[in-house]
């Protein structure tokens, strides 16, 4: 608001300023400047009074009338042409200030009875007269551009960002309406269930009487097949909705406005560009922004110089000191900086590291084995860690176990929630698993911000956190996923510290122990183990484990050990 009352009074100071220039006896940029001004709403008005009064002082009442009519019609024809121009052309507006200025100047001349000769002089002004108009009007355009354009601009992006959210909710509101739907069809065809086994049934003791002994058992065999394919299509119905729903969630959630500088950020990106053009790298573009975790997230897009020695660490240091935030590259991101213009992304720099180990073995007498696990940094700064474990063991177990982590992996780094990639994964197991066999998972989340670590298990042996000499055994009753359309998940959220840490096992390492209390027996193995290397402890429990079963592994056995540091 102080900026669209302060600027307009700056051009009415420097029209009053014009006023008091006077060229070989004549005002040529008194009408360059009141052109440039009529472009601005209002100051065609307020701009006429006030130089036609500062001429008036300055020159007298003579002088003061001609330049008034000037002035007049100019603003007069200006005015017309915004309404019926779409686009602002200073060359037009130069045209129409020069001619009514050069006609009005020509007219006095001959007025007061001056040569032919002499009007040769009025050349110059008019050339000044319109040069410095196209000049006046693209400074003021600019200058004015910060109130208005700018508000135009961003009021245009919020429009536009209204209807796509509009239309984003009717898609969402789209599929939360087809979800109801098949629900309603199943619900329908659950409530005749009773009938339809009834109709069966009688159908079945017709043909019994009727048919001979092969006819009978082919029909019974048939209505059995009729009869588990209507149950499988129930269950792909049930799955179907808690799909089309959880697309509705994601779509809702995005839809969501992102908070932008919530910090005192104002102007940085045009100070951090300059700082990286100081150190030979260019900058085409810098977005600073939060995200929903309120950490701050910065894109540049950039490239190094020819020839310069310009590394990524040098690039981030820059970037960590003029934000006054230490920033880290995105796992994601190329670690090299091109000499073609890349984009780039930084995030700010999490308070804990962590690093992994790993051990399998595969089951006696099979070549694959049914265990999967994962290790990932995700971008959101949370490291993800899991191990599936699919029913029983070799090509089928390890597909089943395979498609559930690389599915976890994939919808965890695009952004989607722990609890919906499990619903997710869950209802794809029941639509694709043609013979019902589940899938134990054991996941965790660990927040390198703030230290907590979220446990999701579904079916999953124990999971232990190791500190010192203590250690604490994370049970779970839930069922495996792949059973049910609700998933059955039990999830357990832990403060970790810095030298903790978590280890993950299949049920074949459990197993393998035996004694009264399998899960007691693995932590006193956890708790005697000395090390503080991942890798090794996880070779600890396995050799462990193996002895326990005279070196025959009975089943699939995974060892994951992550371990934690503070940075």
């Amino acid at each position: 608001m102080k900026q669209k009352v302060a600027k307009p009074i700056v051009l009415l100071m420097i029209a009053v300023g014009v006023c008091m220039i006077p060229m070989l006896g004549y005002y040529p940029l008194v009408q360059s400047w009141y052109g440039a001004m009529c472009n601005v709403k209002g100051l065609a008005v307020l701009g006429w009074p006030v130089m036609i009064y500062v001429i008036l002082q300055n020159e007298g009442v003579l002088c003061a009338v001609k330049y008034g009519w000037m002035l007049g019609a100019t603003g007069l024809f200006l005015v017309q042409y915004k309404r019926v121009s779409e686009k602002y052309n200073p060359f037009t507006v130069a045209f129409i200030t020069t001619l009514i200025g050069g006609i009005m100047e020509a007219m006095d001349w001959f007025m007061n009875g001056m040569i032919k000769e002499e009007l040769y002089a009025l050349i110059p002004i008019v050339l000044l007269t319109w040069s410095t108009t196209v000049i006046f009007s693209v400074l003021i355009k600019n200058f004015m551009w910060h109130i208005q354009g700018r508000k135009n601009y961003y009021s245009r992006l919020r429009h536009q960002q209204i209807i796509r959210n509009e239309k984003m909710m009717q898609t969402s509101k789209a599929f939360k309406d087809l979800a109801i739907k098949i629900q309603n069809m199943s619900g329908i065809e659950e409530d005749d269930q009773g009938l339809m086994d009834a109709a069966v049934e009688f159908d079945i003791n017709e043909n019994m009487c009727k048919g001979c002994a092969n006819g009978q058992i082919q029909y019974l065999e048939r209505a059995k097949l009729n009869y588990l394919w209507y149950n499988k299509m129930l269950e792909t119905r049930e799955a179907m909705a808690i799909q089309l729903n959880e697309m509705a969630d994601i779509i809702e959630y995005y839809t969501k406005p992102v908070s932008q500088e919530k910090r005192n950020l104002f102007g940085m990106e045009n100070y951090l560009k300059r700082r990286l053009r100081d150190e030979k790298i260019i900058a085409r573009r810098v977005s600073i922004s939060e995200n929903s975790k309120g950490k701050l997230e910065i894109h540049i897009v950039a490239r190094k110089k020819k020839r310069a020695k310009v590394t990524t660490d040098a690039m981030c240091k820059i970037i960590s000191n003029v934000i006054g935030q230490p920033m880290r590259f995105s796992v994601k991101e190329n670690s090299q900086l091109m000499n073609y213009f890349n984009e780039y992304l930084f995030l700010e720099q999490v308070n804990f590291s962590t690093a992994s180990g790993s051990v399998k073995k595969v089951k006696q007498n099979q070549e694959m084995s049914g265990d999967n696990y994962t290790y990932m940094e995700l971008d959101s700064g949370a490291t993800f860690m899991s191990i599936c474990d699919g029913m029983g063991s070799g090509p089928r177990a390890e597909g089943y176990s395979e498609v559930v982590i690389d599915l976890l992996e994939q919808l965890l780094e695009s952004g989607f929630t722990e609890q919906t990639a499990l619903k997710l994964i869950n209802s794809v197991l029941l639509t694709g698993n043609q013979w019902q066999e589940p899938a134990a998972v054991d996941m965790a989340l660990f927040d390198r911000y703030s230290g907590t670590c979220q446990f999701l298990k579904m079916g999953a042996a124990c999971t232990y956190i190791k500190r010192g000499g203590w250690v604490e055994c994370i049970k779970s009753t839930s069922l495996p996923m792949g059973i049910f359309e609700q998933v059955d998940m039990e999830t357990i959220t832990k403060k970790l510290y810095a030298g903790d840490f978590i280890i993950m096992i299949s049920d074949g390492i459990v197993d393998s122990l035996e004694c009264t209390d399998r899960e007691e027996a693995m932590g006193r193995i956890i708790m005697d183990i000395k090390t503080a290397s991942p890798r090794e402890m996880a070779l600890e429990i396995m050799n462990r484990a193996l002895q326990m079963s005279k070196g025959i592994p009975k089943d699939d056995m995974t060892v994951l050990c992550t371990g934690i540091w503070e940075n």
